[in-house]
């Protein structure tokens, strides 16, 4: 009986996997520096510096996930196109999709916190800073679950995956505090809405990248069925 040899994640070997790790590889680094700009504008707002300022910082995040577009495109190009397996090609391009959502939560979570001019209490600042640094070490996690994902290393993905999913329920316990604080205060009705709309963009980033682990892991088991 004919051994058959075990491919990878992809179901292939070779030039088109190395080019699709490379398109993935630019799209997680525009998402990255998208979040890496949110996180920026967010700790100079809990800083104090002027709303004219911020806007410049606003407009930073818009253009770092304009590159993320960018890059996703590029490589749900190549995938439309390349000789992936089916199921693979749409377990991919589902992926690039909840990833970029990512960034898009954290553009919406800036431009929401600035032209709005959402008003932050003092007492929610550092449950907010937690928060952010939270949310970097789910990113870490979810990035390095990427990573695992194109070199074909399907425990590695899988235990990774379920780090990320981890770290978002701490971030979970994080956004029932800062809600739970916010209300709490004397700020009036409207404001606190304001304040939670905001923390809730914040959060929505968070969600994106548990929805991305979870595919990660559902692409995994459909790789290994065959």
């Amino acid at each position: 009986m004919r051994r058959r040899h075990k491919v990878g994640i992809f179901g292939l070997r070779g030039r088109a996997v190395h080019k699709m790790r490379d398109l993935v590889g630019e799209h997680l680094r525009w998402v990255e520096e998208t979040l890496n700009a949110m996180a920026e504008a967010v700790e100079a707002f809990l800083a104090g510096t002027p709303w004219e300022a911020l806007e410049e910082r606003a407009v930073e995040v818009h253009r770092r996930e304009s590159r993320a577009d960018d890059a996703r495109r590029d490589a749900e190009t190549a995938l439309v196109r390349g000789a992936l397996l089916v199921g693979t090609r749409r377990n991919l391009l589902t992926v690039l999709d909840v990833l970029d959502l990512v960034a898009n939560h954290a553009e919406g979570a800036v431009d929401f916190l600035v032209y709005q001019r959402v008003a932050v209490p003092a007492v929610l600042h550092p449950l907010i800073r937690e928060f952010l640094k939270g949310l970097s070490e789910e990113w870490e996690a979810l990035r390095a679950a990427v990573a695992a994902f194109l070199s074909a290393n399907a425990p590695e993905t899988v235990r990774l995956a379920d780090e990320v999913d981890q770290r978002e329920s701490r971030l979970d316990d994080v956004h029932r505090r800062l809600i739970l604080r916010l209300f709490a205060t004397d700020l009036p009705l409207a404001e606190k809405i304001q304040a939670r709309d905001f923390v809730n963009h914040l959060e929505a980033c968070a969600n994106a990248m548990e929805d991305v682990a979870d595919l990660l892991t559902v692409a995994v088991a459909a790789s290994l069925s065959f």
